[in-house]
């Protein structure tokens, strides 16, 4: 099979797209399969990403990465688009390789800066399935950057675009039944929902412990001993990172019976603010930054609890990690962490809108080693007849092209 793919993101920018994209690259090789892949170029900010070149070219045997020249996205330096001038790039490319499907990431955010959608006219000459992969809630987002007074204009014109954008996809796939049923309220009408998103299972996590991992990785000896509780993932607005600013001072108020590290680990605009908060000054606190991707399991591995704020996921990959290794999670009670996330089984579920609920029950969970033991241990029960959904995915395809095959005789 022969695999055209087309996305904004991709490493050394540790996103979910991105990393997913990586995984999959590397199952394909693995499959024998051949894959020419289009991404944004890092090299005009080689000051954040110096490593840009390791994944570029024939990073795998059979696959080939192509960057397109690129621009900042939404005012953030490190989000990268491809300039309208690649077109001639993608449309050469696809010529030469022929492939056999395309399948593009987050077309609603490539066409914002391509003003069409890369590769469509070529599927559609030649006959082959072009699939739209729904990834990011980005209307959600809209509040986290635009003026208020703009927010209901600005969600309008953004749901009508992706409407349209993802109808002119053959399909439009997505990984989460409850974003299924959100883009078929919005009138998309070839969504298809397959498990094809989300991290690669974890097998034998228990050789990732390591009591010392904090002094040797990370030089931070008096951390291995603590309650280790991890924030990890973009330090960005739509990751609801004024809830936990406002409320995590709190803990400072709460009777707390072990001592306590929280653990920050990422990239983003908001690097300074969180940097200079209040909890990070006055409490136990450690910023790791950008974790590369390949030791997020053994990071998660390493602490005892997982915490997020955010409520616009499309999937929740870091969660879905965590519970690979079992790691509980204390998460807001939304749409995407009740697709992951049983309450009191595997983690716990706050009140969203609840700083009082959040910070009672993490400073229940620090205090409770038990409570944190066995919610891990069911997460561990429950994850190891999983899929990889990697793989899940590769067979997608295979069936898609054979059915287009079959229809073109």
């Amino acid at each position: 099979m022969k695999v055209a793919l087309i996305s904004s993101t991709f490493l050394p920018s540790h996103d979910g797209v991105s990393i997913t994209l990586f995984e999959r690259l590397k199952k394909l090789s693995e499959a024998n399969h051949s894959v020419l892949c289009f991404v944004s170029s890092y090299a005009e900010i080689a000051q954040i990403y110096p490593n840009w070149r390791d994944y570029v070219g024939n990073i795998f045997p059979n696959v080939e990465v192509i960057t397109l020249s690129s621009q900042e996205w939404m005012g953030v330096p490190q989000e990268r688009n491809p300039l309208r001038k690649s077109l001639l790039v993608i449309n050469e490319a696809l010529e030469k390789f022929q492939p056999d499907i395309i399948e593009i990431e987050e077309p609603e955010r490539l066409w914002t800066t391509l003003f069409v959608l890369p590769g469509l006219a070529y599927a559609r000459n030649h006959q082959i399935p072009y699939i739209g992969c729904y990834r990011t809630n980005f209307i959600d987002y809209i509040p986290d950057y635009v003026p208020s007074l703009l927010v209901g204009i600005a969600k309008s014109a953004a749901t009508l675009l992706t409407k349209w954008v993802y109808n002119q996809c053959s399909i439009t796939l997505v990984g989460s039944q409850f974003i299924e049923q959100k883009l078929l309220s919005w009138g998309i009408k070839n969504v298809d929902y397959a498990k094809v998103i989300g991290p690669p299972v974890v097998t034998h996590p228990e050789k990732l412990k390591n009591p010392n991992f904090f002094a040797e990785f990370y030089d931070l000896p008096g951390v291995d001993q603590n309650v280790k509780i991890l924030f990890l993932g973009r330090l960005s607005p739509d990751k609801n990172w004024d809830f936990s600013l406002k409320y995590l001072p709190r803990l400072r108020e709460q009777t707390l019976t072990n001592k306590y590290t929280l653990i920050v680990a990422g990239r983003g605009e908001l690097d300074e603010l969180i940097a200079n908060s209040e909890f990070v000054q006055e409490l136990s606190t450690v910023i790791l930054g950008e974790v590369p991707h390949e030791r997020i399991p053994q990071l998660l591995t390493n602490v005892d609890l997982h915490v997020t704020a955010s409520l616009k996921e499309t999937f929740g990959r870091t969660v879905q990690e965590s519970l690979y290794v079992g790691t509980p999670v204390l998460a807001p009670d939304c749409d995407w962490t009740r697709n992951l996330v049983e309450s009191n089984f595997n983690g716990i579920l706050y009140d969203s809108e609840n700083g009082t609920d959040f910070i009672e029950k993490l400073t229940s969970l620090i205090n409770n080693t038990g409570d944190r033991q066995k919610l891990g241990q069911n997460a561990l029960s429950s994850q190891s007849a999983k899929n990889d959904p990697t793989y899940i995915w590769i067979d997608y395809l295979e069936k898609r092209v054979n059915l287009a095959k079959q229809s073109n005789l």
